[in-house]
């Protein structure tokens, strides 16, 4: 496989993960390297490089020969993912109100600062919230944790899930869990971060 520059291997790389994101790309629809290369507008080498790549983070499934597709989730990996996440960003989220900085926590509530008078754009406010998350479990101190957050997938499955909730409720909600990181109230934070996600699982799977 041909070597890329880094620059023109992550402006495809972002172009076509928008689209699985935003779900241009309809999950189980067939994706050859030539249409997307003609949908993208792209005329070198990158495409092919890119849908390895998203392959190997379990984004895609099939082969270049034949033809990829997004990866489609069941019912039941929805809810076990969910779960999963649960389970460790509850714990991490309790951790990281105990004992991150409070340049951490500054950090986090900065991140939500352009978007107070209300998201505009809903790929941009995913990234933040993808962000959001993986911040709480990379800083909560414990190594271990963050590991198995990573080896379980969540990120891509997150990224295969998108956003699907009004963007103004999931801003409101993030706002939420960082005052109750500000005032190191633990239990407030764990309540608000499970009921998000338990939110966000149910409006998955119940979602018209």
């Amino acid at each position: 496989m041909v070597s890329l520059p880094e620059e023109i291997f992550k402006e495809t790389y972002g172009k076509v993960k928008k689209l699985i994101v935003t779900k241009n790309l309809v999950p189980g629809q067939l994706i050859t390297q030539h249409r997307l290369s003609h949908t993208l507008n792209i005329q070198d080498d990158s495409v092919p490089v890119v849908l390895l790549q998203l392959k190997q983070e379990s984004l895609l499934v099939g082969s270049l020969d034949n033809g990829l597709s997004v990866r489609e989730l069941s019912e039941q990996e929805i809810l076990e993912m969910f779960d999963c996440r649960i389970a460790l960003e509850t714990m991490a989220v309790k951790l990281f109100t105990k004992n991150a900085p409070q340049s951490k926590i500054d950090d986090l509530r900065s991140l939500l600062v352009p978007f107070e008078n209300g998201p505009k754009n809903g790929y941009v406010f995913y990234k933040i919230d993808r962000y959001f998350h993986e911040f709480i479990i990379k800083n909560c101190g414990n190594k271990t944790l963050y590991e198995m957050y990573k080896s379980a997938k969540i990120l891509p499955f997150m990224d295969l899930m998108g956003l699907n909730r009004p963007l103004h409720l999931i801003l409101k909600i993030h706002l939420d869990l960082v005052s109750a990181m500000h005032h190191r109230d633990e239990n407030k934070a764990v309540e608000i971060l499970s009921m998000n996600l338990e939110n966000a699982k149910k409006s998955h799977i119940y979602c018209p």
